[in-house]
């Protein structure tokens, strides 16, 4: 590899370097706009038909579809298990959970959720032990041997019927009969169920349908406590002591509860997965704490407490976009999924521009120690120079111009040669090249100045010899002589 390939190469590099540094802002700022831009289109895994969910995930998306243009589809499912197990495998964007779903399906189904998160605790999903009017009176640990409905399979309903069956010792002497909410009135009517236990939100339609009155003006079920309703819940990590108050429902109705019920309620949450957008999240959790959608998706509870309510009983972290939301302190300057996604890419770009700058100094270096090295050579023929020029110009007898006038042409070559490689730069600081050319000026002095003096010999003997031959001859005359010793 030659000078002019080193130096070509160097270039290229430091050129590269420019173009990368240049480049490089463009490129973060357009992958960071990407990562931060709202996706298009989002699924919403709701729930059963005539539950809580179905009313609040129409309402979220409605919202998400007016106030930021994202396409919603709501996607009806048996409920809060299902929905965990749908996003855990991404086929939803956002979905309604209850609290305590995630170890219920692991210990009653085997199936294990992951990488799920919180956006926050809407509002309270109340256990509603209703009864046919001829098991008014029979009691709930008198129910062997009886059907008891407990809501679609992997619902959350039908996991906490399941536990509290476990609880009551009661999931071997019971039939627990899973179904969709809707069909509860018509199963409570031809009498094919003893007994619901269905977990609901106090705002789902299918409630007021099942204290409706039949077509002879009779109550199909009743609405009663749970047993030990306050020692369950002193037991457990995920149910709480809830109270229906006498009022709730319609009092015209024989099977709205006369009295307050004593019974238990576990949070209703929405949820995420860990890899959503964070801005969607971020807006998502500011349309959940708005007073407006509270108002109109029936979430009491939360437009009471405010944000709070919706920190509290999560069975998951909160994703970093609702983190925003609930302390804008905590909020970083960059995007999450940017800052996540540019992990790898920041580390290989760091590594590419120390490469870059590590190359280019190599080859400045090389550069460097090639011209000394060339720099050496220069020397060298400048000493043989030196060296040949001593032997010319011994006596008077002889006559070398010739062979002094091709060593001076020799050392103005070497010089420009020299010249050619050596920058201005060079010039100024090198130190070796400035004494290069100080020697260079020196031999070139001494040459001519044997030059100069050969030829003045010549010329007096040309002189003398044109002189009349009538004295003697005198001494050869010649110019003082300079020592081969001189230094420079």
């Amino acid at each position: 590899m030659n000078q002019k390939q080193i130096s070509r190469l160097g270039n290229i590099g430091q050129w590269l370097l420019v173009l990368a540094i240049l480049t490089l802002p463009f490129l973060l700022s357009a992958w960071y706009g990407s990562l931060s831009r709202l996706p298009k289109q989002i699924t919403i895994a709701t729930g059963p038909e005539g539950g809580q969910y179905a009313k609040v995930a129409q309402e979220l998306g409605r919202e998400l579809t007016h106030r930021h243009g994202i396409q919603v589809q709501l996607l009806e499912t048996n409920g809060a298990g299902s929905n965990a197990i749908k996003m855990a495998n991404g086929q939803a964007t956002l979905a309604l959970y209850q609290r305590g779903t995630a170890g219920l399906e692991l210990s009653h189904h085997g199936v294990s959720v992951r990488e799920l998160m919180s956006v926050g605790s809407a509002y309270s999903e109340v256990v509603h032990w209703m009864k046919r009017p001829d098991h008014a009176e029979t009691t709930l640990t008198q129910m062997r041997g009886l059907r008891i409905a407990i809501g679609p399979e992997h619902s959350g309903s039908a996991l906490i019927a399941y536990h509290l069956l476990e609880e009551y010792e009661l999931l071997d002497e019971v039939e627990a009969v899973t179904m969709p909410f809707t069909e509860l009135r018509s199963a409570f009517e031809n009498k094919s169920i003893d007994a619901a236990m269905v977990t609901l939100g106090t705002e789902a339609p299918i409630l007021e349908n099942l204290l409706e009155l039949n077509d002879q003006g009779e109550a199909i079920c009743h609405l009663s406590s749970l047993p030990f309703a306050e020692a369950i819940a002193a037991r457990s990590v995920f149910l709480n002591l809830y109270q229906i108050p006498r009022g709730m429902y319609d009092q015209n109705n024989p099977g709205a509860p006369p009295l307050t019920i004593d019974t238990l309620a576990a949070s209703a949450q929405l949820i995420c997965h860990a890899t959503a957008n964070s801005h969607l999240i971020e807006l998502t959790t500011q349309i959940l704490n708005d007073p407006a959608f509270q108002r109109a998706a029936g979430l009491t509870e939360l437009l009471q407490h405010g944000t709070e309510f919706a920190q509290q009983q999560l069975d998951f972290p909160l994703h970093p976009g609702a983190e925003h939301f609930y302390d804008p302190q905590l909020k970083p300057l960059l995007n999450v999924e940017f800052v996540e996604a540019t992990e790898g890419i920041r580390s290989f770009v760091v590594s590419l521009l120390i490469a870059l700058f590590f190359l280019v100094k190599w080859i400045r270096n090389y550069q460097a120690r090639s011209q000394e090295h060339q720099l050496d050579r220069f020397i060298r023929k400048l000493l043989e120079m030196e060296r040949q020029q001593k032997l010319l110009d011994q006596t008077d007898q002889t006559d070398d111009r010739l062979q002094l006038q091709n060593l001076l042409d020799e050392v103005t070559d070497l010089r420009q040669q020299a010249m050619k490689e050596f920058s201005a730069h060079d010039l100024n600081t090198d130190r070796a090249t400035e004494a290069f050319i100080a020697m260079c000026a020196a031999l070139t002095e001494k040459i001519n100045a044997k030059i100069s003096r050969q030829r003045l010999d010549i010329r007096l003997k040309q002189l003398l010899a044109a002189l009349p031959d009538s004295t003697s001859n005198p001494p050869p005359v010649s110019a003082p002589k300079s020592a081969d010793s001189d230094q420079y």
